[in-house]
């Protein structure tokens, strides 16, 4: 697309050339014998995580077992919807609180995600 710009007598005639710039999503997809490995290792960790935190509000709020087996249901959900490193980066993000350690910071970007996951891997 170019767009010509109004030019009076003393000005040369000038064409910019104007890009359209389209975002790409990232969307790595993982392949159907890893996704099921990374599932167990997320699932594992972010129960763990969530047991932490369950046992922390435990003392100070009136937190159930049933709240806490309502959270696994949900976790177990959102774990076996992942397909791509994208929903893997979009679940971690919406469990950003369990991450609070100083190291853990930037496990809500995508390189953090995948470091996090080959982290958890190994």
């Amino acid at each position: 697309m170019y767009i010509r710009f109004m030019q009076t007598n003393l000005e040369k005639r000038t064409n910019f050339r104007i890009f359209k710039h389209n975002k790409k999503e990232t969307n790595m997809k993982i392949n159907a014998t890893n996704i099921n490995r990374i599932h167990d290792v997320l699932i594992t960790d972010i129960q763990r995580l969530l047991f932490k935190q369950y046992n922390e509000m435990k003392v100070r709020f009136n937190v159930t077992d049933e709240d806490y087996d309502t959270q696994n249901t949900l976790l177990y959900d959102e774990v076996y919807k992942c397909k791509t490193l994208n929903d893997v980066n979009e679940l971690v993000i919406s469990y950003q609180d369990l991450f609070d350690a100083y190291e853990d910071i930037g496990v809500c970007t995508l390189e953090g995600t995948m470091n996090y996951i080959f982290k958890l891997l190994r």
